[in-house]
């Protein structure tokens, strides 16, 4: 007899930024979001934090240390990002490449057996979609769709700017990022990968 029922994928959603290109290869670090259900809460929810701290559409680096502190507190205490944010730090030129490592290897810390994940990275064109399309598959990623995106547009890609500033805050001796760090750690919100 054949069984017509068909296995649901698990469907993931990851959200990648990075920040160092500037450091010319003296620190480069890649931060990823990944989610899986409520998506539309999870963005309502961000964009209230957003509206409640001041930080709005600001970029990490255009935000005030008050306004940082406000929206981490809020946004990694919620029950929605536990086990949900990941990142790895380099010393390298090998942008794209690294970007692509680190997608693969958060998706492959949330991934069940069967799944697809949509990536939406931020600022990648046309020929920087296909050339992440083809590293992640050469990694045996099982992508649905890859995407680049603005900030302005997604909360979620602004969460993964902030998590990018945040650690390079956090990597560059700010005060008031090593007691966040050490908090959300414990908690298991951002694990290095």
């Amino acid at each position: 007899m054949i069984n017509f029922k068909s296995k649901i994928a698990q469907k993931l959603y990851c959200y990648v930024d990075e920040t160092g290109q500037d450091t010319k290869g003296k620190f480069f670090l890649v931060s990823v979001v990944i989610t899986e259900k409520q998506q539309e809460e999870l963005r309502d929810f961000l964009l209230k934090i957003e509206k409640e701290t001041g930080k709005n559409f600001l970029k990490w680096n255009k935000s005030s240390f008050d306004i940082r502190k406000n929206y981490l507190l809020k946004v990694l205490n919620s029950r929605f990002l536990r086990r949900s944010i990941f990142f790895s730090c380099y010393e390298t030129k090998a942008y794209i490449d690294l970007t692509i490592l680190t997608t693969a290897k958060a998706i492959l810390q949330k991934a069940k057996k069967d799944y697809k994940v949509t990536i939406f990275v931020d600022g990648l064109n046309k020929k920087g979609v296909r050339q992440f399309s083809v590293g992640l598959r050469k990694l045996k990623i099982r992508i649905r769709k890859v995407r680049g995106v603005r900030d302005e547009s997604e909360p979620l890609i602004r969460l993964a700017d902030a998590i990018a500033g945040f650690l390079r805050d956090y990597t560059e001796g700010q005060s008031y990022a090593k007691k966040f760090y050490r908090q959300v750690s414990k908690k298991k919100v951002i694990e290095e990968i």
